[in-house]
């Protein structure tokens, strides 16, 4: 049974089973309905299951391919995500890395710079050193130079007429002596035509030769002479060294003894230590070099370095104590009463430094003088500390009587005001310095109150 073939629609033909088995369903239905007049009919044969059209199955086909694409295109996403937090996660990686060398090489940096400015110090100092010693040759050869030309010259006008060379043939004309100059040879004869012929002068090369070594010799002197200045003063022919020598020879007793006394002296008080150091260092001023003699013996430097420093600011601060407490208004000075306050204003001055110097003494000297045996209690606020404190009181009443001095004379009053307060000032400085104010200060301020106050009213 032949296919039923189909037309495309385009001239071709299409043979399709469907549409084959389409066309024969109503004619197998038809042949029971024929029959049914005849027989009895007979049960239902099942129905066949519809066959799918193809536009179906390519509408589930796409359908498919859809879900397919929608799922990819959901997945696609997430994925993307992951690859991109793994990129980032990696980069921010690379940029972690990249600043710590970063950071590495900018320290290398740095330490390269000051390595760098370090040898351009060095390069700066080694140039110096280099021009001083050029300089410093230059000059020497100029001075040998000069020396040099000066004997040359003192030669030549001191130096007796050479004898006269042998006469060779054939003999030369006599010619007068420049001085410092070898006589000139005599003209060659002329010849037409050819060279002439030379001989070699004997006496005047043994003459040439003579000079040179006398100036050579001289020239050496004197070097000789500046070298061995300076090795006489490395090898102790000079006065001050010879000196020295001397000293170390014939006053070793001497200064044996005085090392002896400067380690077993005792000491009760620091002006026994004042005692010893003047006694100390006049001894030590028979020396020619105190220090170039000290050296070649055990001298024992620390100790005698103590005992002079405590002997010097001891006496220091003695010597500003005693200067204000030499200070008095009734002096019978014709002095101003501001050049009087200014005075006494520099005397504090001096007290607050004193005063200053002895504490950081204490706080620095203090425990090496123990070690030594050097007394201590001056430096403590029992001793020299409060001798300041009292000359500072001291100072505040001689302002004040100053100033009242000052008040009394001046009856028109216009400076009393003024006067009053730089006093009062000055005394508050002091009280702060000291620690307060005795009673003969007190009272002087009371004076100095009540007298500003009846010129006022």
């Amino acid at each position: 049974m032949k296919q039923p073939v189909l037309s495309n629609g385009h001239g071709g033909r299409i043979s399709s089973p469907s549409v084959a088995a389409r066309t024969k369903v109503p004619r197998a239905a038809a042949a029971p309905i024929k029959e049914a007049s005849s027989s009895p009919a007979p049960a239902p044969a099942p129905a066949p299951a519809p066959a799918t059209p193809p536009r179906a199955r390519r509408l589930v086909r796409v359908s498919s391919k859809e879900e397919r694409v929608v799922t990819a295109a959901a997945a696609k996403p997430k994925r993307h995500k992951e690859d991109s937090e793994e990129e980032t996660r990696k980069l921010r990686g690379e940029v972690e890395a990249l600043r710590k060398e970063v950071d590495r090489l900018q320290l290398l940096n740095t330490e390269l710079e000051c390595d760098k400015s370090g040898l351009t110090h060095q390069l700066a100092l080694a140039r110096c050193t280099i021009t001083r010693l050029q300089e410093q040759h230059d000059i020497h050869k100029a001075q040998t130079a000069a020396a040099q030309r000066s004997n040359q010259k003192d030669d030549a006008m001191s130096r007796p007429q050479p004898p006269k060379p042998p006469s060779p043939p054939p003999p030369p004309p006599p010619s007068s002596k420049i001085l410092g100059r070898a006589p000139a040879p005599p003209p060659p004869p002329p010849q037409h035509g050819k060279i002439s012929t030379v001989n070699k002068a004997t006496a005047l090369v043994e003459m040439y030769n003579s000079l040179n070594k006398r100036d050579t010799k001289k020239a050496v002197a004197v070097s000789a002479a500046h070298h061995n200045s300076i090795v006489g003063e490395l090898q102790n022919r000079s006065t001050h060294l010879l000196a020295i020598k001397t000293d170390v020879e014939t006053k070793g007793e001497l200064i044996n003894g005085l090392i002896n006394k400067v380690h077993t002296n005792t000491y009760t008080d620091v002006e026994q230590v004042l005692t010893f150091v003047d006694w100390l260092d006049q001894q030590l001023s028979t020396l020619s070099d105190e220090t170039g003699v000290l050296k070649h013996f055990t001298w024992p430097e620390k100790k005698a370095d103590a005992l002079r420093e405590a002997a010097f600011e001891y006496r220091d601060l003695k010597c500003v104590v005693t200067e204000v407490s030499s200070l008095s208004v009734d002096d019978g000075s014709p002095t101003s009463c501001e050049a009087t306050l200014r005075k006494i204003s520099s005397l504090l001055d001096k007290l607050e430094k004193s005063m200053k110097r002895l504490l950081s003494l204490r706080s620095s000297a203090m425990p090496c003088y123990e070690q030594f045996g050097i007394p201590t209690e001056w430096m403590l606020d029992s001793g020299i500390a409060s001798k300041i404190k009292v000359a500072s009181v001291a100072l505040a009443k001689v302002h004040m009587k100053r100033v009242l001095k000052e008040i009394v004379a001046d009856t028109g009053g216009g400076n009393t005001a003024a006067l009053v307060a730089q006093s009062v000032r000055f005394t508050y400085r002091v009280h702060q310095f000291a620690g307060g104010l005795d009673s003969e200060a007190m009272r002087a301020f009371e004076e100095l109150t009540q007298r500003s106050r009846l010129t006022t009213a």
